[in-house]
């Protein structure tokens, strides 16, 4: 019985410690410039935006053109 109370207490201290650390990194908002990071490569280099219904904006289809250029040659 008592492995069982050391094995209850590690257990919490583990859960402690996991909750702290998830509080910490909240806080340093490290999980926000990891999706920053991971939307980066969807933006538009011209700083042209468009909506989810419109048509893609002029920058993005000019880089698609260049780029089916380029293959073609």
């Amino acid at each position: 019985m008592d492995v069982l109370i050391v094995l209850v207490f590690i257990s919490i201290v583990f859960v402690g410690g996991a909750i702290l650390l998830f509080v910490v990194s909240l806080n340093r908002r490290d999980f926000e410039h990891a999706e920053r990071l991971s939307l980066l490569p969807l933006t538009d280099p011209s700083g042209e935006t468009s909506r989810a219904d419109d048509q893609p904006c002029a920058g993005a289809q000019d880089q698609a053109e260049s780029l089916r250029a380029r293959d073609q040659s």
